[in-house]
């Protein structure tokens, strides 16, 4: 009875846990996380696709799970192959004990067949011995010894009948008592039997449910596995484009550094390379920061690449203003770059320092015109490569890109 309790509660067990610990993390949380990644990877790296971005996203998601999938796996595998080991053992020994159960009962039937021999064979010797002695009965037998009738033939017959016949009843009981014992084990073998036949039952709901559980788990892994390759190969497919985009927007930097550098140098012949008072103001001051100065591997081509200014999270439409007092280098279209416009604010101690302001909605100088610091000189877009609105700032040194932040905090 213990023993069927315990099997009806490891099935109940089983039901309830199995499919909870084989259940994967909550679809909507991975959603919400490759969301917030796919924010951060066109805030890192300006003009990525969100479309590809979502994919970069999905197969950093598939490689932080696999490791953990992998081990899951490998768990259920685990599991699967000891339940299997412990049935197989659990059916031995069942098989071991219903062939002792046999070997007994088929002992105990010889037993009892022989008991029956014995029988017939004590009360044939007995009545046999009687009448081959002449010796009616036990009182006759007394009479003729006190008559002194010779009656030791009549009475040896006897005596040997006598001793043959308990030698089979000895036999007989010994041949009882072999069975008495056999059917005690008999008895223990049956009980033991009807508890492994429980135990077995419970290695099989056991074995089944691990199979379960490591099938669910090895799906989930090729899942992850699936999602991680199909997400790679669309990043190689794409490598070839963005590495083309990419140098479009190196050479647009290139091309602009170079001007500003031919520029400055120009205005240095001229003697007219110092404005203002040489201090440098946030263009968009109350606004965060949503991407810094400085180098990280792109996720598409896997190359070093700067980020060649700082990112601040502005609203379309907001007013940008000049950092400092200079003059304007460029105000126009530049590529990737959008509307971009680009000051430069002469000598600030020793340096030629200029600053960019990326990604206008629409611009509020032309090339040449002296600005002021604090001076709108545009709204802020997301115009060229870019994903949102936001404002991209660059501090050109000696033509340059370097940290804008070290400039205007």
């Amino acid at each position: 009875m213990k023993r069927r309790l315990g099997l009806v509660l490891t099935a109940a067990v089983l039901a309830i846990i199995m499919p909870v610990t084989s259940a994967g993390a909550n679809p909507r949380d991975d959603k919400s996380k490759v969301d917030e990644r796919v924010k951060e990877l066109q805030q890192e790296f300006e003009g990525l696709d969100e479309e590809l971005a979502r994919v970069i996203a999905e197969r950093d998601a598939a490689e932080e799970k696999l490791p953990d999938a992998e081990a899951a796996s490998k768990k259920a595998d685990d599991a699967l192959a000891e339940a299997i080991e412990n049935d197989d053992a659990m059916a031995a020994r069942l098989t071991s004990a219903q062939n002792a159960q046999k070997d007994l009962k088929t002992s105990i039937k010889d037993g009892a067949e022989e008991i029956d021999k014995h029988k017939t064979s004590a009360a044939r010797i007995g009545r046999q011995a009687y009448q081959n002695s002449g010796i009616t009965s036990d009182l006759a037998m007394l009479l003729q010894m006190a008559e002194g009738t010779s009656a030791d033939g009549g009475i040896g017959r006897v005596d040997s009948a006598v001793r043959s016949q308990q030698r089979t009843i000895d036999n007989l009981s010994e041949q009882r008592a072999v069975n008495k014992n056999n059917e005690e084990r008999l008895s223990g073998v049956t009980d033991e039997i009807s508890d492994l036949k429980d135990e077995a039952a419970e290695a099989v709901l056991a074995k089944e449910a691990a199979q379960v559980d490591a099938k669910k788990k090895s799906d989930s892994l090729n899942d992850i596995i699936s999602a991680k390759d199909d997400a790679e190969k669309t990043i190689s497919d794409n490598k070839a484009e963005t590495e083309e985009q990419l140098q479009k927007e190196q050479d647009e930097q290139d091309r602009l550094a170079k001007k500003v550098r031919d520029w400055e140098k120009e205005q240095e012949k001229k003697g007219k390379f110092v404005y203002g008072d040489g201090e440098l103001a946030n263009p968009a001051k109350g606004y965060p920061t949503t991407s810094p100065f400085g180098y990280r591997i792109h996720p598409i081509t896997g190359a070093k690449k700067l980020h060649s200014g700082t990112d601040f999270g502005v609203p379309c439409g907001t007013p940008i203003r000049a950092a400092g007092d200079g003059i304007v280098v460029i105000s126009g279209w530049t590529g990737g770059y959008g509307n971009r416009v680009v000051i430069s604010h002469g000598k600030i101690k020793g340096d030629s320092i200029a600053s960019t302001y990326n990604h206008n909605t629409d611009l509020k100088v032309h090339d040449g015109q002296k600005v002021k610091k604090g001076q709108v000189i545009s709204d802020s877009g997301t115009t060229g490569a870019s994903t949102g609105c936001h404002l991209h700032f660059e501090i050109m040194k000696n033509g340059g890109y370097v940290d804008p932040m070290p400039y205007i905090s």
